[in-house]
């Protein structure tokens, strides 16, 4: 057994990939309320009655810990003020089930709401221990064993009574156990619960077989390799050896789920007159296990108020000191732009129609958070002008991508010179290697290349999608090749499709295949295996290239089998390196990462997540300058 956790800290692994077209991601851009660093608040303008009203009632001044039952678990009685952070979220309260936990807002609440088996590390882009203390597997790397914890409890919250404003306490129902993580996974291999992310699981053993039994049974659920060997020991046997699973095991669909209250309960959110009243996750019902409790009179669609969770393990705590959210939920990012301004949030996003006269008056209160999609041009190795290296060298290293995301995006994003996303684990940094913009370059690879010159070279077909941002991308590409190598613009058609005709057409068996395309990946799971490997291998990727294997998929494969974060990293960096530095075979164009914006005020200070939920117990909230600031 190679042994790879322990109690204080975890390094990673994971699998599988989803991937959207750019042109249907191109304008989905999509700001958080939620997200932020530490930032600055001058003066500002008093709040209006109308937006007090729109944040919901607030835990203010000098509140205790209701002490008023002999507790050994309880907290002293404290004196100075509670750390309330006060936040909002796009869209109506969401669905907490964490088997369905796509949105956004989902993926915030369920970080916060509930355990997971592992926990992603925004900080340092690991995995590191929750309900698993520590984890082993097996020589031929198919087989995992998790010790898991005996103290993390499913939890209801309990009042400290009427008209009292102290924490809400917790009322401890039983352990967690790995029947309960057993039980989330058959959940999604039985398609009991839906999500795109289910694919990741079929590299558990019988995962795939039970998903495709139209009503599994029991003994069909039995046949999945997940097993609770006893309460606090869990296994889980795997189709193939896979370093990077690990890093599965932070995802919402390896958060346990309590099995006796989901089928006593059932799964639905509302009853028909569209009220909380039925199914384990609304408010009257709901148990939860992780850091922060939801105050079930105060859950509603417009607010929501968490507690911290005092049975939380103490040695779990992250470096925040919230103990108070309150949650707006409100239907666009200007009203929450509006109530930042007037202090009534900590954290907002920045509209884009607010953006340049904010960013005029001040920058510091503005942080960048990547979306982690990457946008690129896609090339057949079969075209006439593409099977050639150097051109596909030339037509890279001649894109301003800086230039492309102004034009674009107003500057919000992120260059890309590889295909890696940058934080995650096993990653690269984003600007280590490849060529990226460079005219120079690009001019002698055409001039290397058969055709000598760009007008020399047959008429190009580029397959983009039916959005108009796509179109003004691709006028934009073409515009630089044609500044930069002097290609002719009648020479490069520019054809729009809906998108399933681009899916459709550019399939590596396809007929009448563009010799180019436009596309974007979204990586599932936060790990370098499925932002690279699931998107550009020879044979364990769909290869629209259709370009033949070398030594960068060997270094690939390996790096999915390798248990040591490390040791994996440098794979992908060697693999990296012969796609896309200036010897490079280049499969595809890197052109960017999209990036959202967040305004933050001085007294909030943490790490913003590009990937999942937001970690909440991860802020760090200035107390006394905050009611010192929202008093002027």
């Amino acid at each position: 057994m190679f042994i790879v956790g322990n109690k204080k800290h975890a390094q990673i692994t994971r699998q599988w990939r989803l991937w959207l077209l750019a042109g249907l991601l191109i304008f989905a851009a999509g700001c958080r309320a939620n997200t932020a660093s530490s930032s600055i608040g001058e003066g500002t303008p008093q709040p209006t009655a109308g937006r007090v009203q729109a944040i919901m009632t607030r835990i203010v001044g000098q509140i205790a810990f209701a002490t008023s039952t002999p507790d050994p678990l309880a907290t002293p009685v404290r004196v100075e003020p509670l750390a309330i952070l006060d936040i909002s979220l796009i869209g109506q309260l969401p669905d907490l089930d964490p088997g369905l936990a796509e949105r956004q807002s989902q993926l915030d609440l369920t970080q916060n709401l509930f355990t997971g088996l592992t926990n992603f590390n925004p900080e340092t882009n690991s995995i590191e221990p929750e309900l698993a203390s520590t984890w082993a597997v097996s020589d031929d790397g198919r087989t995992w064993t998790f010790n898991l914890r005996d103290d993390i409890y499913w939890v209801r919250p309990k009042s400290p009574g009427p008209g009292s404003q102290a924490l809400w306490s917790a009322t401890q129902i039983r352990p967690v156990t790995a029947e309960d993580v057993v039980y989330a996974v058959q959940r999604y291999c039985s398609r009991q619960v839906t999500s795109a992310a289910t694919f990741s699981l079929f590299l558990i053993e019988g995962c795939e077989a039970v998903y495709a039994i139209p009503e599994p049974v029991e003994a069909d659920l039995k046949t999945i390799g997940i097993e609770a060997v006893n309460p606090t020991l869990l296994q889980v046997r795997l189709t193939k050896p896979a370093g990077f699973f690990l890093t599965l095991t932070s995802m919402p669909f390896f958060q346990p789920v309590p099995k006796d209250l989901v089928e006593e309960m059932g799964n639905e959110w509302l009853n028909p007159a569209g009220e909380f009243s039925i199914g384990w996750q609304t408010p009257r019902n709901l148990i939860t296990s992780g850091p922060f409790l939801p105050v079930s009179t105060q859950l509603t669609f417009q607010t929501a108020t968490l507690h911290r969770n005092p049975l939380w393990p103490k040695d779990l705590d992250k470096p925040g000191n919230i103990e108070v959210i309150n949650i707006s939920f409100l239907d666009e990012d200007t009203e929450a732009f509006a109530m930042w301004q007037d202090r009534l949030l900590d954290i907002a996003p920045l509209p884009t129609a607010e953006r340049e006269s904010f960013l005029q008056r001040t920058e510091a209160k503005v942080r960048t958070i990547p979306d982690q999609v990457l946008f690129y041009l896609g090339f057949n190795f079969n075209s006439g002008v593409f099977h050639e290296v150097e051109v596909r060298r030339a037509f890279s290293a001649a894109i301003n991508r800086q230039e492309l995301v102004t034009e674009l995006y107003g500057g919000r994003g992120i260059v890309m010179r590889h295909a890696t996303v940058p934080g995650i684990v096993a990653a690269i940094p984003a600007d280590e290697l490849g060529v990226g913009y460079s005219p120079d370059f690009a001019r002698q690879q055409m001039a290397a290349s058969s055709f000598r010159n760009c007008r020399l070279m047959p008429e190009i077909t580029f397959l983009v999608s039916s959005a108009d941002l796509s179109l003004r991308q691709a006028e934009l590409v073409r515009d630089m090749w044609i500044k930069e190598l002097d290609c002719l613009k009648e020479s490069i058609h520019i054809k729009q499709v809906s998108f399933g005709e681009l899916l459709v057409g550019t399939q590596p068996d396809a007929t009448a295949r563009p010799d180019m395309w436009e596309f974007a990946w979204a990586p599932t799971f936060p790990d370098a295996k499925n932002s690279i490997t699931d998107l550009l291998h020879c044979r364990d990727s769909e290869n629209r290239q259709n370009r033949e294997c070398s030594d960068a998929d060997s270094l690939l494969s390996r790096a999915g089998t390798t248990v040591d974060t490390t040791e994996r990293t440098g794979l992908y960096r060697q693999a990296e390196s012969i796609f896309f530095n200036e010897t490079g075979s280049f499969p595809i164009i890197p052109l960017y990462i999209r990036a959202r914006e967040i305004v933050v005020h001085d007294w909030i200070q943490f790490t913003p997540v590009a990937f999942g939920g937001q970690q909440w117990d991860r802020i760090l909230l200035d107390v006394t300058l905050k009611e010192l600031e929202r008093s002027r």
